[in-house]
């Protein structure tokens, strides 16, 4: 367990996070009513049920994702709240990650080949609860690329660090990706998700995790394209928290709305 001291400047730290993600939405949102201004995001919430198909246990999560630019600027940002399926007392895990395109920030195009854009990014990872206290933060570029249709694929590029911890950072990718796959006119089908990969730190060994969901259009069946999905995600996890040989596989079943 921390120290008092330990544990009071992590306190510090996430309430500093907590604070300062609140009053950038907060900005961003107020900005919406502003002449000649244009904030474009979008929000949903998730609610998810599964079993760890490695061991015995459930899992119930309750997410909230925002993501949404502003002229040159983006962001992302997502909180989970989870535990069992009473979600007595859950946990909150919260991923914070605004970025900046050097594009549209500077007039020109950086661009090469199949990478349409090229975004300077930083991010905050944070966990309330838990049998530790969790802050980590990420900095480095990220990169956009073309797809055909309106779907999204980019990888981000970090050097990640956690708060506390003596030992130097290490390096994190993570490829994401939200593609449309439209089978008929009613059918219509969304893949998405993420990978992340961090490398060695002190006694903590590679990790990854990765969170692919493959969702049905519900709401196109009555008309609202895009309102609701039903479908699963697969939550693997090798080397959870860099635990060398700790697995985490779980198939949940996932319903999205979105606001």
């Amino acid at each position: 367990m921390p120290s008092g001291s330990t544990a009071q400047v992590r306190l510090t730290f996430k309430k500093s996070f907590v604070l300062l993600l609140f009053s950038a939405l907060m900005l961003l949102f107020n900005r919406k009513a502003e002449a000649q201004v244009i904030y474009q995001g979008g929000s949903n919430v998730q609610l998810l049920y599964g079993r760890n198909l490695k061991q015995s246990g459930e899992l119930a999560t309750v997410t909230v994702e925002h993501f949404g630019s502003y002229r040159a600027l983006e962001q992302f940002v997502f909180a989970d709240l989870y535990n069992n399926v009473s979600l007595a007392s859950p946990n909150m895990y919260m991923e914070w990650y605004p970025k900046l395109s050097l594009s549209r920030a500077t007039g020109r195009e950086f661009k090469l080949g199949p990478i349409s854009d090229v975004l300077l990014s930083g991010g905050m990872n944070v966990l309330f609860g838990g049998s530790e206290d969790f802050f980590a933060y990420t900095a480095g570029p990220a990169f956009k690329f073309r797809i055909p249709g309106s779907g999204l694929l980019q990888l981000e590029t970090y050097y990640y660090k956690q708060h506390g911890e003596e030992y130097d950072g290490t390096y994190q990718f993570t490829p994401s990706w939200d593609i449309p796959l439209p089978v008929s006119e009613k059918v219509r089908l969304r893949f998405r998700g993420f990978m992340d990969f961090i490398g060695d730190r002190g006694p903590g060994s590679t990790q990854y995790l990765t969170q692919p969901q493959l969702l049905l259009d519900l709401g196109n069946t009555w008309g609202k394209l895009g309102k609701v999905f039903f479908g699963s995600e697969w939550r693997y996890w090798n080397n959870v928290v860099g635990i060398e040989g700790l697995e985490e596989s779980i198939l949940q079943a996932n319903l999205l709305i979105g606001l």
